[in-house]
């Protein structure tokens, strides 16, 4: 499985997992998950993304969880409330790139709550819609 060549800005780690951020794009945020995320991990999915909606009121993330191996419950929990609460004032669209079993099943039940999450099983259609959004930011 090949990785994104795009360059790390941002490496947040825990015991069991990591974030990794970039900034492809003035509307465009790009997250790298890997392992295990876990509470100590939220706040680094949550801030960038609202910095990014204060400066420029629309945000495009794009999430690789393709090395998620699992992750806390009130993980998915405090993402809904959250995009919940961030789409009140602001446009957030996500891009999910998943793999594993559990991460698939957790991404579409986000999906099913707060809707505006594109998921992707095939990383060619996630970069191709990586592409659109550089081009247009």
């Amino acid at each position: 499985m090949h990785d994104s060549p795009l360059p790390v800005d941002v490496r947040h780690e825990s015991e069991r997992g990591s974030v990794e951020v970039a900034y492809p794009g003035r509307h465009v945020i790009y997250y790298r998950l890997a392992g295990h995320i876990d509470a100590p991990l939220l706040a680094n999915l949550v801030k960038p993304t609202l910095q990014g909606v204060a400066l420029h009121g629309h945000i495009d993330e794009f999430i690789d969880c393709t090395r998620v191996t699992g992750y806390d419950s009130v993980v998915r929990v405090r993402l809904v409330e959250y995009l919940r609460a961030v789409r009140a004032s602001a446009s957030v669209t996500e891009h999910v790139l998943v793999a594993a079993a559990i991460v698939t099943m957790g991404a579409w039940l986000m999906k099913i709550a707060v809707g505006g999450i594109e998921i992707y099983r095939d990383r060619a259609r996630f970069e191709a819609a990586l592409g659109r959004a550089l081009h247009a930011s």
